[in-house]
């Protein structure tokens, strides 16, 4: 596998300066998540660093991202409807990079236009292969979107990007993409900002003791195993509770029906989709994080909860021991025995508590959202040139 990992040094010519247009749709979106949390960072930095090169930041709906480069604009539709986003951009767009004169266009959530003049080189971000391994656990929509254009969209570009080995792996055994085409790119992990340890308002009261769980309420985030493995928990002499933080999703008629029917249902509490800063006075307050996900493309959860010196219990599978390193217990996520297990170890181990935050510190050195900002322009260089 390709690593992109190169340097900055003498990156960009003056006389060799691109135009380069991006889908900017996952930042139309009022509530930023996943996709759109790491393009928000990643922009971020690419614009502190190219003083270069010219950007179109290309949307069908409003862009929730601040410009302050001049060398970038943004182009906002008026069709902000999410539902046909795909639809604008595989019609409109292709017309529109040519109108701009783009030498580049990167598609940072797995689908390109289709019918992009060949003329304009393309880089493609894939984050996971969900659709060919869990597709089960998708919304029909999402599917059919994934189905119907990301193996012509890897087809279509000059490069494709990963969030992990694990996801560049699984691109490569199911698409049959050649190693030169495709590099692992890891995102950066969360920026603090004082605004984030800033206090904030309880209107909700947090129970004193919670293991956290955050993330869209759909299959893969397999809430379920969490609710399973707490009915083992002597939850009474602990005195713990969980805390769900993230938006309701799709297919959670059955883990709703867990729930209602649970033995600690007063225990459990939902929080819903909350901003910035009450994420961080919820991460800040855990006693733990609960990750043990069917399937992830990277796992930006993990990361958070190392931010914050929060431990973390996540799945021995896919990207997340590949993010979490050896700062994190890993659990087999169809094994409720095991993950209650790993659960009480953080509840009766403070050593172990407590070596596993400073492992989460030294883990998150590896992951920069300038280094990533330095190996995506590099990948821009080397597949214009």
């Amino acid at each position: 596998m390709e690593n992109s990992n190169v340097s900055l040094s003498g990156r960009m010519e003056a006389n060799k300066s691109m135009i380069i247009g991006i889908d900017a749709r996952p930042l139309s979106y009022p509530q930023l998540t996943g996709i759109g949390v790491y393009l928000n960072s990643l922009l971020q930095a690419i614009q502190e660093l190219d003083q270069e090169n010219q950007y179109y930041l290309i949307s069908n709906g409003a862009i929730h991202f601040e410009v302050v480069n001049p060398r970038w604009k943004k182009l906002e539709g008026r069709l902000p409807q999410r539902k046909i986003g795909t639809l604008w951009m595989q019609v409109f767009v292709p017309r529109l990079a040519s109108t701009l004169k783009l030498d580049l266009f990167w598609g940072p959530r797995h689908q390109l236009p289709l019918f992009m003049p060949k003329e304009i080189k393309t880089v493609l971000t894939v984050h996971d292969i969900v659709h060919l391994l869990f597709p089960r656990t998708m919304s029909l929509p999402n599917l059919v979107a994934e189905r119907l254009l990301m193996q012509r969209s890897i087809r279509r570009a000059d490069y494709v990007m990963a969030d992990s080995q694990s996801t560049a792996s699984g691109i490569q055994e199911h698409y049959q993409v050649r190693p030169t085409k495709i590099g692992v790119v890891y995102p950066g992990g969360p920026t603090v900002s004082k605004q984030m340890h800033s206090p904030v308002s309880d209107d909700e009261k947090l129970p004193g003791k919670y293991f956290l769980f955050v993330g869209t309420l759909e299959p893969r985030k397999n809430l379920r195993a969490i609710l399973g493995a707490f009915a083992l928990l002597d939850t009474e002499r602990e005195d713990v509770h969980i805390v769900v933080v993230g938006n309701i999703g799709w297919k959670t008629k059955d883990v709703m029906s867990l729930l209602k029917a649970h033995r600690y249902r007063s225990r459990i509490h939902f929080t819903g989709y909350v901003d910035a800063a009450r994420l961080s006075f919820i991460y800040r307050n855990a006693l733990c994080l609960l990750y043990p996900s069917l399937y992830e493309g990277f796992g930006f959860p993990i990361l958070e909860a190392m931010t914050y010196g929060v431990p973390v219990i996540t799945s021995n599978v896919s990207s997340m021991p590949e993010v979490a390193g050896d700062a994190a217990l890993l659990v087999d996520p169809n094994d409720i025995n095991e993950l209650a297990n790993a659960m009480n170890m953080i509840l009766s181990n403070g050593n172990l508590r407590d070596l596993m935050v400073f492992k989460g510190y030294k883990r998150l050195k590896e992951f920069s959202w300038m280094r990533c900002a330095e190996e995506v322009l590099d990948i821009f260089k080397k597949v214009s040139s």
